[in-house]
């Protein structure tokens, strides 16, 4: 409220009562910046500014790259968890931006079990970012983050790439149509790419002008 109302259109009393006090409510109209014409040329410019959609670039993962892993002090799992990893997964060309959003933009972060990408960077005032997946859906991501696994799989389930706790098994996404940010499961813990984003521009990360 004021904006949006949540009422039960089965219960025709509560309905009509809404509706009365939305018709005698004075509300300022608000626009978010991302929907007016500004904001869409800002995106506009943003994409073909940056982005280079004629020249065929083939990733890698890095020999050395950035990275901060903070875990707890008491953690006596074979699993060191990396709560904020940061940092640049692909074979950078000097100045060139390789990928939109730009790599640079990602943050990886483990969910909890029962836990989605989506909600998992929420918690870090992030957003998941889908395109990032194919760059940690790789082995080297567990042995580079410090996953200890006793076996790594790659299976077709929109909840990859992931870990299973009770098992000690890893897991890669086999199909990359499948990549999802809003799956969650009990047994799993998920990697989730996530990234910063501008304030009323989602779809731009804050270095991304």
């Amino acid at each position: 409220k004021p904006h949006v109302w949540t009422v039960d259109y089965n219960n025709t009393e509560e309905l009509a009562a809404v509706v009365r006090t939305i018709s005698v409510t004075k509300v300022e109209p608000y626009l978010p910046y991302e929907f007016t014409c500004e904001g869409m040329l800002e995106r506009v410019h943003a994409y073909i500014q940056h982005q280079d959609l004629c020249e065929t670039v083939f990733l890698t993962w890095p020999q050395n790259y950035s990275r901060h892993i903070s875990s707890p002090a008491n953690n006596t799992s074979r699993l060191v968890v990396p709560q904020n990893v940061t940092g640049h997964p692909w074979s950078p060309n000097a100045n060139k931006l390789l990928r939109w959003p730009p790599v640079s933009s990602m943050h990886l972060h483990v969910s909890t079990t029962a836990q989605s990408c989506t909600n998992a960077c929420q918690e870090h005032g992030l957003i998941c970012e889908p395109t990032f997946f194919q760059f940690i859906n790789n082995k080297l991501v567990f042995e580079r983050f410090q996953f200890v696994c006793d076996s790594i799989e790659s299976e077709a389930n929109h909840l990859y790439p992931a870990f299973e706790e009770i098992a000690q098994d890893c897991y890669l996404q086999k199909q990359v149509l499948l990549f999802s940010c809003a799956g969650h499961h009990p047994k799993y813990r998920r990697f989730c790419p996530c990234r910063d984003f501008r304030k009323e521009q989602v779809a731009l990360c804050k270095g991304c002008l």
